[in-house]
């Protein structure tokens, strides 16, 4: 009697990288070829693409998306993963997780019509909130089979044909693991297969398999390579191959799925992290970062009514399109192919920062010109979602939340007092102190903790094999900070800045270079700088997107590097021993609460050492071949404290970051009465977040009946995320007059209403590590109509002038 055993797989390709090498028309010939595979075999299979490959499809090649959408509404193909532009996630930061999610289902939702509720995507995308992420945007169903392409990711290997992925907030998603009958592109891949022993002993075996279908022979996965060895396991003795698509797979096996809880000490992405510098991923950050500033004081300066910044009450196709040009852009072929396809990458990145730039840069002049006080005044305007200190024209501001503030007088910021015995110097700004030690050209201690032999700062990489240390070339004192330039070996030289933060007690490090000199092309060769206090470190805290959790870093992984040319030449592995992650900070703690936070703006790649860890700062990656980006940019700020929250690391993270903005004005001002004004802020709940505030026009809301836009016209979506593990309720205090309050999908779907007090008080109850989103109708942000047909005349008769002359 023959066994059933499901089969599924899933075809992966995108605009991004294949098209930009290839030309036009290879998702259409991406198509066809899974139609023949299907057409041969009996086979029904998953279609991976990019978002902005579906929309490309659409503007380019109408015939072939008409001819997918058939398929789909068929059967013979189901439609997964849908992110907008196919990122590793896992490096990007939490807004442009929601995005990459939402930007990508509504482009399936318009075009194909259809809504992904499958999400399996060929390269690593895990991080420990994506399960509340997919369900809170409808997907039902997952797939942890990650290929082995340009990177090697780890995801636990489980025996069980299915599970219930679990999340950091309890989520659950019924899910595929990876498991021993995973097959990847390659026909060998089959007669490995056929004998396996889970064929036999699983209570319900299920094969999944990987496919990156263009039929030219200047490709290495054809259905023509693929269809025999289909057909031979078609014919294997004992075997009833069941065909199904992920969600059918899943509904026939969810039976048998057992709960999983994976945390990050259970995977490795399997990338060069810190390759060129992290220059990608500071670069992603800075365009994330300017977004989420245009679109908040977007809102903020709607909120005030006329005259607006530009045309419209809120400018949603520039700021959506840089959206786009940022998702695109976070692409992994651009992420672990630099070399190869960066270039245009980065060209589209331009774009969408020089597009948001733009809206913030027009927005802060608008608002700051509408602030009471004379010409010249200081305005600081704060676009974050909670208040602020800040230190501007030497002088401490409190800005409100997603508001402003005229700066006049406030505490002057003690002067750093610099002392230099010859084999030290100290910075002092009051109680607060750090000590260079001159010698060897490193921070020796701050406020008392001491960096032990090392210090902090020191560098190292490994050149023709060998290590080369960084060692001090000059020291000296700079006005208010030390400059270090370290020298190697091999010549080249970086500067490394050590000053006093303004804001807070803390130190802020920056490493510089214009010309590194490349290491070896190994994640162990990578330049990194050590940092080892002396604290008896019982817990380490590391970022992902939207989330801060423990980590002990500790497992050993294979990457696996070319020896040449990144397409035909052999391919060796290095063994990267104890590596991790951190988005934005990581965090050294010892038994009693007292810790070393260290945050960065994108070095992003960390190695556990002792007690402490390595932090890369640069990488050369073998699969870009010779390229290398020899200038090295990397900020770091060190924060000694007690007793920090999640929250408040994260708040700290992004104002390291994300500086207030600061206008002076030519004109006196008169229009705003309030000195300070805020939008809103977050009351009640100390661990929850106000992480983005924007608006959204019928457009997003396209094939989405329950859609906030089929009953407000532009409505206010604010996104809350609570980082402690605290549930509560929060308020959400509005300034102005809300006229309704609900909470919804991420999508911007209505799901229950929400109380409001009075006229301006929301509340909220989250659960802890909840992300959720209000849609709001405040009633002063509604778009005022401008009475045009009042000057008609300005336009109807100008033209006759010349006439009648």
């Amino acid at each position: 009697m023959s066994r059933p055993v499901w089969y599924t797989f899933g075809n992966h390709f995108h605009w991004v990288d294949m098209q930009w090498l290839w030309g036009y028309g290879v998702l259409g010939a991406s198509v066809r070829d899974m139609l023949d595979f299907t057409g041969a075999t009996g086979a029904r299979g998953n279609l991976n693409f990019d978002g902005v490959g579906y929309e490309r499809m659409a503007a380019e090649e109408p015939e072939a998306l008409a001819t997918l959408r058939a398929a789909v509404a068929e059967g013979t193909v189901e439609i997964v993963g849908a992110s907008y532009g196919q990122p590793y996630p896992l490096f990007h930061h939490g807004e442009s997780a929601v995005r990459q999610l939402t930007y990508g289902v509504r482009a399936v939702q318009r075009l194909l019509g259809v809504r992904p509720v499958s999400y399996w995507e060929e390269e690593f995308s895990f991080y420990p909130q994506l399960p509340q992420l997919l369900a809170d945007t409808g997907y039902r169903y997952a797939s942890l089979f990650f290929q082995w392409t340009w990177h090697t990711p780890h995801v636990p290997v489980e025996d069980a044909p299915a599970i219930r992925w679990e999340g950091l907030d309890g989520t659950r998603i019924l899910s595929t693991p990876r498991g021993p009958l995973n097959l990847h592109q390659w026909p060998e891949d089959f007669a490995a297969l056929r004998a396996h022993p889970l064929l036999a002993d699983s209570p319900a075996p299920v094969i999944q398999q990987w496919l990156e279908l263009l039929p030219s022979t200047d490709w290495m996965c054809r259905s023509e390579l693929l269809i025999d060895g289909m057909k031979e396991l078609l014919s294997t003795p004992g075997l009833d191959i069941r065909f199904g698509t992920l969600s059918e797979v899943l509904d026939a096996v969810g039976e048998h799925a057992p709960v999983r809880r994976y945390t990050m000490d259970d995977v490795f992405h399997g990338m060069s992290l810190g390759k060129n510098g992290d220059r990608g991923h500071r670069r992603s950050r800075e365009t994330e970062q300017a977004l989420l500033a245009a679109e908040s004081l977007s809102v903020l300066a709607g909120r005030l009514g006329r005259p607006y910044p530009h045309w419209d009450v809120y400018p949603v196709w520039e700021l959506e399109e840089g959206w786009r040009e940022l998702l695109a852009f976070q692409h992994h072929d651009n992420d672990e192919c630099e070399g190869l396809c960066g270039h245009v990458g980065y060209a589209g990145l331009d774009r969408g920062h020089a597009l948001a730039r733009a809206v913030l840069d027009r927005t802060v002049a608008s608002l700051a010109e509408r602030t009471p006080g004379p010409a010249g005044r200081t305005v600081v305007v704060n676009p974050l979602g909670w208040a602020r200190s800040a230190v501007v024209d030497g002088r401490r501001v409190e800005v409100p939340s997603l508001g402003w503030t005229v700066h006049t007088a406030g505490e002057a910021v003690p002067a750093v007092l610099v002392d230099d015995d010859g084999d030290t110097i100290t910075l002092r700004r009051g109680d607060f102190a750090v000590t260079v030690d001159r010698r060897r050209g490193v921070v020796a201690t701050i406020n008392g903790l001491d960096y032990g032999p090392a210090g902090l700062g020191g560098l190292r990489c490994e050149r023709d094999g060998a290590e080369q240390r960084y060692a001090p070339t000059a020291v000296h004192v700079d006005g208010d900070r030390v400059v270090v330039l370290l020298g190697s070996p091999a010549g080249d030289e970086i500067r490394l800045t050590v000053a006093l933060a303004l804001e807070l007690d803390a130190v802020d490090l920056s490493f510089d270079a214009d010309a590194l000199a490349p290491p070896d092309g190994r994640h162990h060769a990578s330049l990194m700088t050590l940092v080892e206090p002396d604290l008896d470190v019982r817990t380490v805290l590391h970022d992902t997107p939207y989330a801060v959790t423990p980590v002990t870093g500790r497992g050993r992984y294979p990457r696996k590097y070319p020896t040449g040319d990144w397409m035909t030449s052999p391919q060796e592995f290095e063994e990267v021993v104890d590596p991790f992650t951190g988005l934005q900070l990581v965090d050294l703690l010892d038994q009693d609460g007292a810790g070393l936070l260290w945050l960065h703006d994108g070095s992003q790649g960390f190695l556990r050492a002792t007690s402490g860890f390595w932090n890369v700062l640069s990488m050369r990656d073998p699969w870009d071949e010779e390229q290398f980006t020899a200038a090295l940019h990397a900020r770091m700020r060190v924060v000694a404290h007690r007793g920090l929250t999640a929250a408040t690391r994260w708040r700290l993270a992004q104002e390291f970051t994300r500086p207030v903005l600061v206008a002076r004005p030519s004109r006196a001002g008169h229009d705003q009465p309030d000195e300070t004004f805020a939008l809103l802020r977050l009351d009640g709940l100390p661990g929850a977040a106000v992480t983005a505030v924007y608006r959204e026009t019928g457009y997003a809301g396209t094939g989405l009946p329950g859609h906030a836009t089929a009953t407000l016209d532009r409505p206010v979506l604010v996104r809350l995320v609570e980082f402690d593990g605290v549930g509560g309720v929060a308020d959400l205090v509005v300034d102005g007059t809300v006229a309704g309050a609900w909470r919804a999908s991420t999508l911007g779907e209505v799901r229950e209403p929400l109380p409001v007090d009075g006229t301006s008080r929301v509340t909220v109850a989250l659960r802890p590590f909840e992300i959720t989103t209000v849609v709001l109708d405040l009633v002063e942000a509604r778009k005022q109509p401008r009475d045009l047909d009042a000057h008609r005349e300005v336009w109807a008769t100008v033209h006759r002038t010349e006439e009648e002359s």
